[in-house]
């Protein structure tokens, strides 16, 4: 199967920054910029297909997290800091002017901690299901009583499957892994190989050492949450009723935040609902 091309008109590069080489993705264009930080076992390179349609309107940065893609993995630093400090040398490396930061889970962590930090770096900013919270992330009941627990990224039982996945590659190829890896059974069936492809190049690209994020302490998410000034929209998979009763009261904690429910998604929102999740993300950024 031959490599997926990147889009015409993108090009690509690296930055250092810290000591560590990140490579980067970017539409170009007179648009703002629109940052992209991806999940744990993604690239920047996947999230292109999710996101190629607000080139018309933005300069989209998809990059590549230290230790994935075609981004430098050093043995260790893999904290939350770490991450966040190589989004904001990202943006300052290539002068970007008041840029929308998009995260997606473990990428959601990433923009909000720098976010909270810098809290002047931002325009705006978007969190697709932030691995951040715990109850924030993984899929509940959304037609049941709402009695089962809903996965908690800060438990063992929610970890371990993840740092498996991580740890030990399922498949010795991308032809192997698009055949054997439940996740991307649905997007061939939907006609969407290109991006199965590329999520299945991005998992076989990411390095064991990024399995120490999950031993990292934590920081207060209620504290993050309560530094992030730029107006923030988080994007929640769909849940049971007394689920998203307890993600709009983590929300509330945001000076300038907004928190939707996409009805049908999982975790992955923007993948499982690409149409109805780009509306709510341009009507958010249409005022701000």
């Amino acid at each position: 199967m031959a490599d997926v091309a990147t889009p015409d008109g993108w090009t690509d590069g690296d930055v250092e920054v810290g000591g560590v080489r990140l490579h980067y993705y970017r539409s170009g264009g007179s648009g703002r910029p629109f940052v992209v930080s991806h999940g744990i076992t993604n690239d920047g390179r996947s999230r292109i297909p999710l996101v190629e349609d607000l080139t018309d309107e933005y300069d989209v940065i998809a990059y590549d997290a230290r230790g994935h893609g075609r981004s430098a993995a050093p043995d260790e630093q893999y904290t939350y800091a770490d991450l966040a400090d190589d989004l904001v040398g990202l943006v300052n490396a290539l002068d970007l002017e008041d840029p929308v930061l998009y995260g997606h889970s473990m990428g959601g962590t990433t923009v909000a901690t720098a976010a909270a930090r810098e809290s002047d770096l931002p325009q705006a900013v978007v969190l697709e299901d932030p691995e951040l919270l715990p109850g924030l992330v993984g899929d509940a009941d959304a037609d049941g009583d709402g009695d089962e627990a809903e996965p908690d990224p800060a438990d063992d039982d929610f970890l371990n499957p993840i740092v498996e996945r991580v740890r030990g590659r399922p498949a010795p190829s991308r032809e192997a892994l698009l055949e054997t890896e439940p996740e991307l059974q649905p997007l061939l069936e939907a006609d969407r190989e290109r991006l199965a492809t590329l999520l299945a190049d991005a998992f076989m690209n990411v390095d064991e050492a990024v399995e120490t994020l999950f031993a990292a302490e934590r920081a207060d998410p209620d504290a993050v949450f309560a530094a992030i000034e730029a107006p923030t929209l988080v994007l929640k998979a769909d849940a049971a009723p007394d689920a998203r009763e307890r993600h709009r009261e983590a929300a509330a904690h945001l000076p300038a935040g907004r928190l939707v429910h996409v009805d049908g998604a999982g975790h992955c929102v923007l993948r499982d609902e690409p149409d109805r999740t780009l509306e709510i993300v341009r009507e958010f950024l249409a005022s701000h």
